[in-house]
């Protein structure tokens, strides 16, 4: 069960970027909610399988021997390789809790500290959030959570551009701080951190990542204002990165640009079902793995209970 569990776990993981060709039929803010849905599940998955691999390695070590038999019963095989392979289990579930912990602490810290305090700067008042623009010339477009949430430019930034593509780079940032894509990045650096040496991880992270600024991009070019939206984007190509989400990454600089070229076209119901298709059974499997393992302990309860010691 266990090595089920840790296998779909590292296929969840890896589906976004194996299956980014297909998924970008998707509209951005779908594929979005795709690449974040399998990342999470898929970092879950490898936790859970990790640690019922180790519980009965643990309970043997601990003396309670019975418990163990018992927990083996019920889990089914874990992964191979008897006690080493628990210890390995156990440690590898202890390195995912401890880097997941401490890089989302470190993020989320990062993300604070962008923010501007009150008296830096020219500040006005934006629908949900407030607007800070740095008396710098460098090129700067970024958008930090609050409280209180901020679009921080620069005066560089203002100066270069026009007052629609600066209006395309505002909306761009508030749908970042709507949207709470803050959230996605800090699961993108976590999985990173813990899991980014395996075959995939990260083309998958980089794919989160390309879908979190399309998404944006594409409230930003509202009605009229995709036009103006590219040539912001074009403007900005110096935007310095960070750990919050920026107006311009330069790893997805050119996919959003060709993107923006065209509206985006409604996905057919083939081309979603093939795009959601591997997320579901992948689910599926997942799911029925557990229903079964928990069916089974179900009825194998009362005959364990001859070897509980307490």
């Amino acid at each position: 069960m266990s090595a089920v569990l840790v296998l779909v776990g590292v296929a969840l993981l890896a589906l976004p970027g194996a299956a980014a060709s297909t998924a970008r039929h998707l509209r951005p803010s779908e594929w979005r909610r795709f690449n974040r849905a399998a990342i999470r599940l898929g970092f879950l998955v490898v936790q859970l399988g990790f640690v019922l691999a180790t519980v009965p390695t643990l309970l043997g070590a601990a003396g309670v021997e019975s418990v163990s038999d018992a927990c083996h019963h019920l889990l089914g095989p874990a992964l191979p390789g008897g006690a080493m392979t628990g210890w390995a289990a156990a440690t590898m579930s202890l390195v995912l809790f401890g880097v997941g912990c401490t890089v989302r602490r470190r993020t989320r810290r990062l993300q604070r500290a962008a923010g501007i305090e009150r008296w830096l700067g020219e500040q006005r008042r934006l629908p949900g959030a407030t607007l800070v623009v740095l008396a710098t010339d460098a090129v700067v477009a970024y958008a930090t959570p609050g409280p209180p949430s901020q679009v921080v430019v620069s005066r560089g930034l203002v100066d270069a551009l026009g007052p629609d593509e600066l209006d395309a780079v505002v909306r761009h940032e508030l749908s970042h701080l709507r949207n709470r894509h803050h959230r996605d990045l800090v699961v993108a650096a976590v999985v990173d951190a813990a899991l980014g040496w395996v075959p995939g991880v990260r083309a998958s992270t980089r794919a989160l990542r390309l879908s979190i600024e399309r998404s944006a991009d594409e409230e930003a070019a509202e009605p009229g204002a995709r036009d103006a939206t590219r040539r912001a984007l074009l403007k900005t190509t110096e935007t310095m990165l960070g750990p919050v989400p920026a107006f311009t990454a330069a790893f997805t600089l050119m996919a959003r640009l060709d993107a923006l070229a065209t509206p985006p076209r409604d996905p057919t119901l083939i081309q979603r079902a093939a795009a959601f298709a591997p997320l579901a059974g992948l689910a599926a499997v997942t799911t029925a793995g557990l229903m079964g393992w928990s069916v089974a302990t179900h009825h194998s309860i009362v005959g364990l209970l001859g070897f509980c010691p307490f």
